[in-house]
């Protein structure tokens, strides 16, 4: 190998040193992709038990509103029979 000039030492250097650092903002940013990726994995997992929490309270609210229209009957019926026995 042949003796360098100063100038071309300090290029080299430059140039070996502006790599390292562009090698270590890939990996960071890669590193911080990931994380952004399993912080979002999270979030929607939490939401999609959220949602499932939801639609089970929603899917008992109707059945209560089911039964409250039978029991709403059920009275109606309760009342003529009530007003019948009053007659006799």
């Amino acid at each position: 190998m042949q003796n360098l000039t100063p100038a071309q030492a300090t290029v080299i250097a430059s140039l070996i040193s502006g790599l390292v650092a562009v090698i270590v903002c890939l990996i960071n940013n890669r590193a911080i992709v990931n994380k952004q990726k399993l912080e979002n994995a999270k979030r929607d997992a939490k939401l999609e038990m959220w949602m499932q929490t939801v639609d089970r309270k929603l899917d008992t609210h109707n059945g209560y509103a089911e039964r409250f229209g039978e029991i709403s009957t059920d009275i109606a019926e309760i009342k003529t029979a009530i007003q019948f026995l009053k007659e006799k």
